[in-house]
This record gives C-alpha cells, structure tokens and sequence, in this order.
C-alpha cells in the first residue's frame, strides 16, 4: 500500500510539473523547482531557530517541551518535502513552516494516531527477570578489552 501511496505521489508531481510548465516554460519551470529546493535549508533553518528558542525558554523554566518537540519534527518533515524537488511537496512543505498550518496538523495527526492506537492487555506480555536467566547464555563472546565489571567494594580501573 505505501507503495503504491509513493507511485501516486509521484505521478502527481509529474501531472503538476506538466501543468505548470505549460503555463511558464519548462526551463521556468525547473528554474522554480531548483531555486525553491534550494532556498529549503534556509526556510527550515530560521523557522527552526525559533522552535528551538522556544524549547529552551520551556527548559529553562523547568517545563516539558512537548509541543515544542512535535513542531520540530514537523518542520523536518516539511523541510525534507521542500528540499524534494516538486510542487505540491514544495507547497506542503512550505505549508507546515507556518505556525497555525503546523498545529493544525500535529492536532489532526494526533487524533488520528490516537484513534489507531489499542490497549494492549498486560496479560499477554511476559515479564523476564534478569536475575533467572541462565549466567552467561547473553553475553557477548569474550574480547581483549579489559573488564570493566565492579564487584562490591572495588573501584574502577584508572587509565594510566
């Protein structure tokens, strides 16, 4: 299915290039498409400058940055539709740098990943104590390094 989600993207970006190239020119057209792509960075740069001062002003005040770390993944995914090169990438990606445009789609992707999401019964999973595994069976195979295992009343080995 995401495959053929990728093919109809595609074809899509081709009808829309088509499209506007008969009302510009081709070479306006891909003129457009390189300058846009390339200015990408630059756009995603100075509209993540800002999300990140954001982030840091909540740190500092000893909060969460939630929200703020969902708009940073927003605009990357912007960021890499605009750094693509095609229309509607571009005007998606361009889109999700907008303040209001971005929280409308992180509250619309988030109803929907909550309505996909189901409880999961804890009587299915299987807790594994450590502890009553048989000694050794996950270890790694033994290498020159030198052992960095403490026992109770040891201190670490000191480089020198």
């Amino acid at each position: 299915m995401l495959f053929f989600g990728f093919l109809l993207g595609l074809a899509m970006e081709i009808v829309a290039f088509v499209l506007v190239a008969q009302q510009t020119g081709f070479l306006l057209a891909l003129l457009i498409l390189i300058v846009i792509s390339g200015m990408g960075p630059f756009i995603v740069r100075r509209v993540g400058v800002g999300v990140l001062a954001k982030t840091q002003d909540r740190l500092e005040a000893g909060e969460l940055p939630t929200r703020e770390l969902l708009d940073g993944v927003v605009i990357l995914v912007g960021g890499a539709l605009i750094c693509l090169p095609g229309f509607i990438g571009d005007a998606i990606g361009l889109l999700l740098m907008v303040g209001p445009v971005r929280h409308l789609a992180i509250r619309l992707g988030g109803h929907t990943v909550a309505r996909r999401v189901t409880a999961v019964p804890l009587g299915r999973w299987r807790v594994i104590d450590a502890r009553s595994r048989r000694a050794g069976a996950d270890r790694p195979p033994a290498s020159d390094a030198p052992d960095m295992s403490l026992e109770p009343g040891k201190h670490p080995p000191t480089p020198g």
